[in-house]
C-alpha cells in the first residue's frame, strides 16, 4: 500500500512539473491544495511507510500509517511555508509591466555615450530597477542626469533628458 502512495506521489510530481513547464497558466498558486503539495505528501507518506515497514516489520499497521501520514504533513507544510509562500510573494512584488515605465523619471547611473548605451535606475512599485538605456536622439547623456523613459525596444530603454 505504501509503495502505491510512493509511486503515485512521484508520478504526480513529475506530471505537475511537466504541466507547469508546458501549460503555465493562471491558477490558485497560494492554495494549500496545490497538486505539488498533495504529491509531496503522498510521496513522503509512501516513502516513510515503506522504510518503517522494512525496518519495523512487525509494527502495527495503524502506527506505521499514523507516523508516515504525519511525516507527509510535516514535509508538505514546511515546503508550503518555506518555499511556496515566499516565492509567490517575491513573484508578485518584483514583477512589473515594462510598458508602465514609459514616462517614468529615471537617473543615469552609467553615462550614455553618443550613439551608445548606458544604464538607468528608476523606481516602480516600490522597487529600484536598473536597465540598459540609449538616448532617444542618439546624443550623449552624462552620469547623474535625470531622464524620462520614452519607449522600450528589445529590452533597451530609450530615454530623453528632462528639460
Amino acid at each position: 500500500m505504501f509503495l502505491i502512495f510512493f509511486i503515485v506521489g512521484l508520478g504526480f510530481i513529475l506530471l505537475s512539473v511537466i504541466f507547469d513547464i508546458f501549460f503555465d497558466g493562471p491558477g490558485s498558486p497560494i492554495s494549500i491544495f496545490q497538486p505539488k503539495l498533495i504529491a509531496i505528501f503522498l510521496a513522503v507518506m509512501g516513502g516513510v511507510g515503506l522504510m518503517l515497514n522494512n525496518s519495523w516489520g512487525s509494527a502495527p499497521f495503524i502506527i506505521v500509517l499514523t507516523i508516515s501520514a504525519f511525516s507527509g504533513l510535516i514535509i508538505a507544510a514546511l515546503l508550503y511555508r518555506l518555499v511556496i509562500i515566499p516565492l509567490y510573494r517575491a513573484q508578485n512584488t518584483s514583477a512589473h509591466d515594462k510598458q508602465a515605465t514609459i514616462g517614468v523619471a529615471a537617473k543615469i547611473i552609467s553615462p550614455i555615450p553618443q550613439g551608445g548605451y548606458g544604464k538607468i535606475s528608476y523606481n516602480i512599485s516600490g522597487s529600484t530597477v536598473t536597465s540598459p538605456a540609449k538616448s532617444e536622439d542618439g546624443g550623449e547623456i552624462k552620469n547623474g542626469e535625470t531622464v524620462n523613459i520614452v519607449y522600450i525596444e528589445g529590452g533597451t530603454y530609450f530615454v530623453r533628458k528632462q528639460t
